[in-house]
């Protein structure tokens, strides 16, 4: 239901889906693991580069106390294709918890409820929220087979400046959720950049869901 309502509102606007271009597959490429069962498709990936442990401000304010916010927005493409197939949503937060003497990770998966681990150590805890394994699409929605090649793009950011949608309640929030995701994508085809301290943007080598045993 939601790519119908995602397909829509492209199909609705054939001046935004020109403006969407080809940048996506000018990007630098970045490995990634795939896996798939028959509902869904995973993807595995590492982005350490958007938060080190050498960036001695983001360390300073991490151990002060102040959380760290990254939020990922992913689109798969097929290849040639202008527009996404799908896409998702993820953002993270980690932030150290001085009563508890450990660091909090918090990760939200588009519309689900935040999920919280805890760890011990600060490197653990960088590493589990720039360690991406999350569902970027059905299974049925991606057609199969070695000539269906697509890509995955990746727009990465720590403390994006702009302020989440404002809504009056959770389901006005999720009314609006494919428009805010439509709206979010448009602004980086057309290279509009988000502000944020640290922005990392890539794509994934090719890959391909094997056709279905007969």
């Amino acid at each position: 239901m939601r790519r119908r309502r995602f397909v829509a509102l492209l199909a609705a606007s054939p001046t935004l889906t020109l403006l969407l271009g080809a940048a996506p597959e000018a990007l630098p490429r970045r490995k990634a693991d795939f896996s798939f069962t028959p509902r869904e498709l995973k993807i595995r990936v590492v982005i350490s580069d958007l938060l080190r442990t050498t960036d001695k401000q983001a360390m300073k304010m991490l151990d002060g106390g102040y959380p760290t916010r990254l939020v990922y927005d992913l689109g798969v493409y097929a290849k040639g294709s202008r527009a996404p197939s799908s896409v998702a949503h993820v953002e993270i937060s980690v932030q150290w918890d001085p009563w508890n003497q450990d660091y909090i990770v918090q990760t939200a998966l588009g519309t689900a409820q935040p999920t919280m681990r805890r760890y011990a150590l600060r490197d653990d805890a960088i590493k589990a929220a720039t360690t991406l394994s999350v569902v970027i699409a059905k299974t049925p929605d991606i057609p199969r087979g070695e000539d269906q090649v697509h890509f995955v793009q990746i727009v990465a950011q720590r403390n994006p400046i702009q302020t989440r949608s404002s809504g009056s309640g959770g389901a006005a929030r999720g009314q609006d959720r494919d428009l805010e995701v439509f709206s979010r994508w448009v602004g980086m085809f057309v290279r509009s950049r988000p502000k944020a301290e640290k922005l990392v943007e890539f794509r994934t080598h090719p890959f391909y869901v094997p056709l279905a045993p007969d």
